[in-house]
């Protein structure tokens, strides 16, 4: 006669055994993972070191670059000003009132007609 009893005991002793080892194997894998990680990050940063310093000569494309990058971040800056600006407007009044001469969208919703 089978003692089902018995046999649901070893099963959950086998399975909390199961369970422990996966688990121990899990926190070994992400102390691993955390570990090779680090590594990455202290190489890279090694790494782009390493490189600022050897392009360090290259002063007159690098200011070049910069200008470039500095004129559009500015220019980015002041379209997403714009955007915010226009976007108060029209959240405080419900209405779109043009905010500065150079507000494109309050054009659109000012139209007369709304017929396509």
């Amino acid at each position: 006669m089978v003692n089902y009893a018995e046999e649901a005991r070893r099963l959950a002793e086998e399975n909390q055994r199961r369970m422990t080892i996966l688990i121990d194997e899990l926190q070994e894998i992400n102390e691993r993972s955390t570990a090779s990680g680090r590594e990455f990050a202290d190489n890279l940063a090694a790494d782009m070191d390493r490189f600022r310093q050897e392009h360090a000569g290259d002063s007159a494309d690098s200011r070049a670059q910069d200008e470039v990058t500095e004129r559009l971040a500015a220019e980015a800056r002041e379209h997403r000003e714009a955007i915010a600006r226009s976007m108060t407007a029209r959240k405080a009044n419900q209405s779109v009132a043009p905010v500065d001469d150079e507000d494109e969208e309050a054009k659109f919703y000012q139209r007369e007609s709304w017929l396509i």
